[in-house]
């Protein structure tokens, strides 16, 4: 990611690193909270397949932990070598922790795992539909923003690049996106990632059955000025759920089809954002993958990408809905060089 902070977040940076000189201790990083960790194939039937489309698949875990607030998992980053995860629930807590590899760079487990509760600009937990966060993405030096639905907004957070504030850190709201009031109710900011001084906020529902969903776009360098309203030509029938960073001009989209009696549907796109500004004169997204409903899958909301060994690799994370008949997996791919 380009190194970029602008001026607001340079002064809140500058306060929070003063007042923590003066405490002279590390806030407190949340309760810790033990987690299993069981490897999945991609194919149930063929383990031993890693084929996905234009992805390549590097493997997974079913994740389970007793604590209550563990599920729910919609947004996802990762640290910048693949060690470190940071994700939110939709039902407004962070969770941070370590993942471990094998020796063939597969997900092994979580280890070091915390969690705490996600706080308003007061410090207050958020509660009902003001916790229902759903995107996560990283601006600098330890600075996140947050993208919610039901109550629509978005709001950043500086949590340390160690992640050690997300016991105490308070959110800061960026403006609401023009024609916030008429979003879905549990259907708007679902995508979010930040690239190149811009943050990039999708709508989870397509205007009417095109594909085309709405994309707002906000400067970071002048955070007080409203986004813009922009659109995006997706696969039709899909739900745009995540955006991540790719660099160079590009992001991956990750949509999902659910139906009753098929399931989950999980489909993976590379969309370059001057198709977002310019949908009519550039070339539409490039169809990389799609997990369907006979392979590993469950419901999908969270993407993060990082490098690993000079390649891209992308990591997936599903929410469960605390619903004992779907699963929380972490799955790892390889993106196409």
């Amino acid at each position: 990611m380009m190194s970029f902070k602008p001026l607001w977040l340079a002064g809140a940076l500058a306060l929070t690193a003063a007042c923590g000189a003066q405490a002279g201790e590390t806030r407190p990083a949340g309760r810790a909270v033990a987690i299993e960790a069981v490897a999945v194939p991609l194919y149930p039937d063929q383990p031993d397949r890693r084929d996905l489309g234009a992805l390549t698949y590097r493997g997974g875990l079913v994740l389970t932990s007793d604590d209550p607030a563990f599920g729910g998992f919609s947004a996802l980053e990762l640290s910048p070598d693949g060690t470190r995860l940071l994700a939110l629930s939709d039902r407004g807590h962070w969770l941070v922790a370590d993942i471990m590899h094998d020796a063939s760079g597969a997900p092994s487990g979580l280890a070091n795992a915390r969690m705490a509760p996600l706080r308003d600009a007061d410090g207050v937990p958020f509660e009902g539909g003001w916790a229902d966060a759903e995107g996560l993405a990283r601006v600098a030096e330890g600075v996140y923003l947050v993208s919610f639905e039901r109550r629509h907004r978005v709001e950043s957070y500086i949590l340390g690049e160690d992640w050690s504030q997300i016991g105490s850190a308070n959110a800061t709201r960026l403006p609401p996106p023009p024609g916030a009031a008429g979003l879905p109710e549990n259907g708007s900011l679902e995508a979010l990632a930040v690239q190149a001084g811009f943050a990039w906020v999708g709508v989870e529902y397509p205007q009417g059955i095109t594909g085309v969903h709405t994309v707002f776009r906000y400067d970071l360098s002048d955070p007080g000025a409203d986004a813009a309203g922009h659109r995006v030509q997706l696969a039709p029938g899909f739900g745009l759920v995540a955006f991540a960073e790719l660099g160079g001009g590009q992001l991956l989209a990750v949509q999902r089809f659910w139906r009753r009696d098929l399931g989950n549907t999980i489909g993976i796109s590379r969309v370059s954002e001057a198709a977002i500004l310019d949908p009519d004169n550039q070339p539409e997204a490039e169809f990389l993958a799609e997990i369907t409903p006979d392979m590993t899958v469950d419901n999908i909301e969270a993407a993060a990408v990082v490098t690993i060994d000079g390649r891209q690799r992308l990591y997936l994370l599903s929410d469960d809905n605390f619903s004992a008949s779907q699963r929380t997996l972490l799955m790892s791919f390889d993106l196409p060089e």
